[in-house]
C-alpha cells in the first residue's frame, strides 16, 4: 500500500513535536530546580550572596533528574524512525491498464514530436523554423505533423532515410512530396499559393 499524503506528514511532524518537547521540558526543569533551591534557601535563611549559587546547583540537579525521563522521549523518536522506514519500503500503487495506455500515448506522441525536431537538422540545420518540438504534433503511430500556411502541413515518419522522412502534403488536389531543403519547402508553399491565387480570381 502506496504511503497516503497523511502518512507522509505525520512522521516529520512527531519527530519535530519530540524534540520541539526535549528542549521546552529540559528548561523548564533547570528553571524549577533553581527557582526552587532559591526559595528553599531563602525559606531557611541563607545570606542573599549564597542564594545564586544554590539556585544554580538546584537547575543541575533537577536537569540532571530529568535525564532519566528523556529515555522515554528516544522511545518516541525511534517509533517514528521506524514508522517512517516501513512507510518509505511500502510497495508503490499498480497502474491501472486504461491509465497506463493513456499516459503511454501521451509519451509516444512527445517522443515523435521530439524526434521529428532532432532529425530535421539535414533541411533546417538553423533550428529556425522546424527544430522546436512544440511547433509539432506527435500522433499514436509515431508520425508527428507541422502545420503550414494553405491547409498543407509537412509529415514526419521516422524511418532509417532521414532523408525521406519528411514530406509536404498538399489538400487539395492531394499530393505528397519529399523535401530535400528549406528552398524546396517554400518552393512546393509558392506553388499552393499561385494556385491559391488563380482561384481567387477566377
Amino acid at each position: 500500500m502506496a504511503p497516503t499524503a497523511r502518512s507522509r506528514t505525520v512522521g516529520p511532524r512527531l519527530e519535530s513535536t519530540a524534540e520541539t518537547l526535549t528542549h521546552v521540558l529540559t528548561v523548564t526543569a533547570a528553571m524549577a530546580g533553581g527557582l526552587f533551591t532559591y526559595g528553599a534557601a531563602t525559606a531557611i535563611g541563607i545570606p542573599a550572596g549564597w542564594r545564586l549559587a544554590a539556585a544554580v546547583v538546584g537547575g543541575i540537579l533537577f536537569t540532571t533528574y530529568f535525564q532519566f525521563i528523556s529515555p522515554l522521549l528516544g522511545l518516541l523518536h525511534s517509533w517514528n524512525r521506524t514508522g517512517a522506514a516501513d512507510r518509505d519500503t511500502d510497495a508503490p500503487t499498480m497502474i491501472s491498464p486504461p491509465r497506463l495506455f493513456g499516459r503511454l500515448d501521451d509519451a509516444i506522441c512527445a517522443d515523435a514530436a521530439e524526434r521529428a525536431a532532432g532529425d530535421s537538422w539535414g533541411l533546417d540545420l538553423a533550428h529556425q523554423l522546424l527544430g522546436c518540438a512544440g511547433e509539432w504534433a506527435g500522433a499514436k503511430d509515431g508520425t508527428a505533423r507541422f502545420d503550414l500556411a494553405f491547409d498543407s502541413h509537412i509529415l514526419y515518419r521516422p524511418g532509417p532515410v532521414p532523408e525521406t522522412a519528411f514530406t509536404f502534403v498538399s489538400p487539395n488536389p492531394y499530393e505528397e512530396t519529399v523535401i530535400t531543403s528549406l528552398l524546396h519547402l517554400r518552393e512546393l508553399l509558392q506553388e499552393l499559393a499561385d494556385r491559391d491565387a488563380v482561384d481567387t480570381t477566377t
